[in-house]
């Protein structure tokens, strides 16, 4: 699920990957000038070619490897998990953001992960998170191909020292990490910094704060200090920075950047932005927004109280990500909750002890549960992938198809809350470390 909690929202390789560490890399100094050496890669040992299942459903509890520490610190709890995880698999490797850099282990064999680390000194680092669970600042990385090459992205805050008559200032350094799953070998293949300025907002925004929102005409967007700004891929400099100061959890969708601005007054206007040069293409002046989540891939909800003649009613919307246009509102029965889209056609929507499942281009209910009449309950959901929702009931994990809502499978092994095809990624059921598990079927 997305890691936000918002009304309506959330959320073929063959061989062992052996991975060890990249140190070079080109960089970016502030004013985008290219610097640094190649990060060498190691090949892995032949093996076994690894399995693949376009929509698993079921994964073998006997074929599993521990991941780094990383991937679960300031997230996860005696209790289970409390927080989103910052991985994100690919091809049996897992990419895992941290608040110093990023780490990339490997999730279908046992194998020395690779630590990928900021120019200057982070903010937060690792070590610092302690046992409180929520402490991680690290967001989920994303995965994308650009010229041919797959490259993992995660951004990180960082101090930059002063010198002389400079001083000292904070920056956001966007890590580029490429991944080579049929050589099973990654490295660091670039990272381009941008120098942030004084802090300009007032709202929920954290000095550590920064995620790569996405990827979209090979510029990525990033998200630092209630700033958005965007940086080319080809050429690793920041090419745009949006005016104004937002909420983290921005969108792409429908060829827009879909974001909460800041507004006077102390709330948030949901605002459109070109992503290829961050100028704004709409704004909902009628909607004070606290909720943002995607729908589809042209549509998102919103969610906030309502400005104008209908001042402080509140109102749900999904919408047409390329205009803003209102394609069906909900009314105040509507709760609060967390949303995924299915990769196909649906969004699936879970508050308290209920899921529902919505048309992500029309907004229409397709299923809801619990349903007495039929005698079902609502299952926890862990992840709504490739037309299926994982989850957990008191009868153990189970697999649901996010069309009909029927049960898939009443036996998966685990309830994911990833899968990229190979792997499934859970907490063991014996310590709650987080451990991918090898796909069945």
């Amino acid at each position: 699920m997305n890691h936000h909690s918002m009304r309506l929202r959330g959320l073929v390789a063959v061989a062992a990957l052996v991975l060890t560490a990249g140190c070079g890399g080109a960089e970016e100094d502030g004013k985008g000038a290219a610097h640094g050496g190649d990060a060498a890669k190691s090949a892995a040992p032949k093996g076994p070619a690894m399995r693949e299942v376009k929509a698993p459903v079921r994964f073998s509890t006997q074929q599993s490897v521990a991941l780094p520490d990383s991937a679960g610190a300031g997230n996860v709890a005696i209790a289970g998990l409390q927080h989103p995880l910052p991985v994100a698999p690919h091809k049996g490797m897992v990419v895992i953001a941290r608040p110093d850099g990023m780490e990339i282990a490997n999730g279908y064999r046992k194998a020395d992960p690779v630590l990928i680390t900021p120019k200057h000194e982070p903010l937060t680092a690792i070590d610092d998170l302690g046992a409180v669970v929520g402490s991680n600042p690290a967001r989920r990385p994303v995965i994308t191909e650009h010229e041919g090459k797959t490259l993992a992205l995660s951004s990180v805050v960082t101090d930059v020292p002063g010198s002389g008559t400079t001083k000292g200032h904070h920056e956001v350094e966007l890590i580029a990490a490429e991944l080579d799953a049929d050589g099973g070998a990654a490295a660091k293949a670039w990272s381009a910094r941008v120098p942030l300025g004084e802090m300009e907002y007032s709202l929920d925004v954290d000095e550590e704060d920064t995620e790569v929102v996405g990827v979209t005409g090979g510029i990525a967007t990033v998200y630092a200090q209630g700033r958005l700004f965007g940086v080319d891929l080809g050429s690793h400099r920041k090419v745009w920075t949006a005016p104004g100061t937002y909420a983290e959890g921005a969108v792409l969708a429908g060829g827009r950047l879909v974001a909460l601005r800041d507004h006077e007054g102390g709330d948030r206007r949901p605002v459109g932005l070109d992503p290829a040069d961050g100028r704004q293409k709409w704004v909902m002046d009628d909607l004070a927004a606290d909720d943002l989540t995607p729908a589809g891939p042209g549509t998102v909800f919103v969610g906030g109280y309502l400005t104008g003649d209908d001042e402080g009613e509140e109102e749900a919307a999904l919408i047409d990500a390329a205009t803003s246009k209102k394609i069906r509102t909900f009314d105040e029965t509507t709760q609060s909750g967390e949303c995924a889209y299915d990769g196909r056609s649906t969004t699936v929507c879970s508050v308290g002890d209920s899921v529902t499942a919505y048309d992500s281009g029309t907004g229409k209910v397709r299923w809801a549960l619990p349903d007495k009449s039929e005698n079902r309950v609502a299952p926890k959901v862990t992840l709504v992938r490739a037309g299926l929702v994982y989850g957990t009931t008191e009868n153990g994990p189970v697999v649901l198809d996010s069309t009909t809502g029927a049960d898939k499978e009443n036996d998966p092994g685990i309830a994911p809350y990833f899968s990229d095809g190979y792997i499934g990624i859970a907490l063991a059921e014996s310590d709650n470390t987080v451990t991918a598990y090898r796909v069945e079927r």
